[in-house]
């Protein structure tokens, strides 16, 4: 038994799933929406008795417990892997990682080094005074500090590059990890200097970069400035459009709480959650992508968003809100009830920044009334501009309940028709065109193969696989079968079932090698309840499908045989062709024949 086999024998699928989404029965399977795209209506199956899932929606995933962390951590299988062994107890025999884990790892090491060291000269050395000051200024406190790990950095040009290297690592490494900053004469200097230092983690905790804010920017010349703050550069281990601040500590108050609110800046999160809301992720600017969006779907239905009060105006934050609401969250928005921003506001007092928050207003109320506050609804040129900022929004909510209702609201703010509303959010879709919802990639699936892997599905979902198999093979022959995977399941069970007369799927599948498994898994847990329950519509549609395969694979065969005659007619070739001709009518007969069975 390998190490992978060895760490799934010891993992009970559903429990583990279970940790990470919800699954509700369904029969003998467990279903729930997909976690790795955007769906409403669920999809994704797990069987407790293969160990294995599949999404039957747009991504089409599918696979076993090391497959689903690998996608759910967007790591490697090696990596996924090392997690499990350590979560069941069992030790690698072959672990050898490759050079992306190594890569990776070692970035993780020089970040984390680098967080120490910006942290210990914010807490402990002089040099970080600057920094305290601001943070007192700032009202956050000691405890929030070494929570998430806060810094300084020194304003020096190679301080922390030279500590680095005196742990070991090269220049190079330091660069790749966006720490340093290489220079056209070769020479490499520190990022961050003379900074307030925010360590950026995943959700699972790894440092994977930082950002950095300036200090007493008004010592410095307006040229020698910079920007307020800088994070560091797309790495390996770091995507911005991936990563939500605060998430590895706040993640279980998330799933506590039931919603996540989403603030814009560091500050924002520090001051929110030392505050009592500690339910709070923070995203640079105001542009929720789907990636964030995703991520957070894993641990909360229900997102509160507190951004720049204009943020429904930018068309990256549109776009932000659309995938929440393609994706089935709910989004509420927060109006403040003191100061420009939520650190303002719970600075002043965490009660008014606490009731902001529960007094947040739906996403589309807030798009609404911002825009009546913005220009006047008593002039055609204001009703115009309302209906701009507002209705391209509504075209594009999904659930039709929802949109009736909001164009009933502007209906009554404007005091215009209902029609004309209705009539400029049509001419909204039609002008963006049909577009597949957000995070679904368009797929096309041939229906000759859809065929067979259904026929292989209610063969082996039946009450007795045997039987099924035996009445399939009546009609159909191996040669049949255009897809490989399905050619070699089907082949496998004539085998198995010249010894066995039940069928163990835990036995069988111990004959499946991983080109095939999946495909198996796909037949074995797609939805057949309407069809299992009654007996004679069952038989009826396995003898139905059985023979719209055998007639499908008759056309293939004519056709390919109609070219060669062809082909062999413009030589002369009467012989071969006769022969052609003879398999021909043989084919011909058999679709007939096909007519009478069942």
């Amino acid at each position: 038994m390998t190490d992978a086999e060895l760490i799934k024998s010891k993992i009970d699928i559903v429990n583990f799933i279970s940790d990470y989404i919800t699954l509700k029965k369904a029969g003998r399977n467990y279903k729930s929406v997909c976690p790795f795209h955007s769906e409403k209506t669920p999809s994704f199956v797990v069987s407790p008795e293969r160990g294995s899932w599949h999404c039957f929606g747009a991504c089409g995933e599918g696979g076993d417990a090391i497959s689903f962390l690998q996608k759910w951590e967007n790591i490697e299988f090696l990596e996924a892997l090392k997690i499990l062994a350590k979560k069941v107890g069992v030790k690698l025999t072959g672990f050898t990682p490759t050079d992306n884990i190594r890569e990776k790892e070692k970035l993780y090491e020089i970040n984390h080094l680098a967080c120490e060291f910006f942290h210990f000269l914010l807490t402990k050395h002089a040099l970080g005074e600057r920094g305290r000051e601001y943070l007192e200024k700032r009202r956050i406190k000691k405890e929030t500090i070494n929570t998430f790990m806060l810094g300084y950095a020194p304003n020096s040009w190679d301080s922390l590059s030279k500590y680095l290297q005196k742990k070991g690592y090269s220049p190079e490494d330091i660069c790749l990890s966006g720490l340093t900053i290489k220079s056209d004469s070769g020479r490499y200097y520190d990022r961050f200097r003379g900074r307030l230092m925010f360590t950026l983690k995943d959700h699972r905790g790894n440092m994977i970069g930082f950002s950095g804010r300036l200090l007493n920017e008004e010592v410095y010349p307006e040229r020698e400035r910079g920007a307020k703050y800088i994070n560091s550069p797309e790495t390996p281990i770091y995507h911005k459009g991936s990563t939500l601040y605060g998430m590895d500590v706040t993640r279980e108050y998330i799933k506590k709480k039931g919603e996540a609110v989403i603030v814009e800046g560091e500050f924002d999160f520090l001051s929110s959650f030392q505050s009592g809301v500690g339910n709070v992720v923070a995203i640079k600017g105001s542009a929720l992508t789907e990636d964030q969006v995703l991520l957070l779907k894993r641990y909360t239905e229900n997102l509160i968003m507190a951004l720049d009060s204009d943020f429904a105006g930018n068309e990256a934050a549109r776009r932000g809100i659309e995938v929440a609401d393609n994706t089935g969250l709910t989004v509420k928005v927060v109006r403040l009830l003191y100061g420009k921003d939520p650190a303002e506001c719970a600075e002043k007092s965490p009660h008014l920044w606490k009731d902001s928050v529960a007094k947040a207003v739906p996403i589309y109320d807030f798009v609404i009334d911002t825009a009546l506050s913005k220009y006047d609804k008593s002039t055609a040129d204001g009703k115009k501009k309302i209906g701009d900022e507002v209705l391209p929004l509504i075209a594009k909510i999904q659930n039709p309940i929802i949109a009736s209702h909001y164009v009933k609201k502007l209906t009554r703010e404007l005091e215009v028709n209902e029609e004309s509303i209705e009539m400029l959010i049509r001419r909204i879709g039609k002008n963006e065109g049909k577009k597949p919802p957000l995070g679904i990639p368009l797929t096309v699936h041939n229906r000759v193969e859809m065929i067979e892997e259904y026929l292989l599905s209610l063969i082996i979902q039946s009450k007795f696989p045997k039987k099924s198999l035996e009445k399939v093979m009546t009609i159909t022959a191996i040669d049949d079968y255009n897809l490989p995977a399905v050619s070699k399941i089907i082949s496998l069970l004539s085998g198995y079932f010249i010894k066995h007369e039940d069928f163990d799927v835990k036995n069988f599948g111990s004959l499946l090698n991983a080109e095939i498994a999946s495909t198996f898994d796909k037949a074995y847990l797609i939805e057949l309840e309407s069809v299992l329950s009654d007996d004679k519509k069952f038989d009826k549609e396995l003898i139905q499908v059985a023979k719209t395969l055998k007639q499908n694979a008759l056309r293939r065969k004519i056709n390919n045989i109609s070219t060669k005659i062809r082909s062999l007619d413009e030589k002369g070739d009467s012989k071969e062709i006769s022969s052609l001709n003879s398999q021909l009518k043989t084919h011909f007969n058999s679709l007939k024949e096909l007519d009478k069975v069942g």
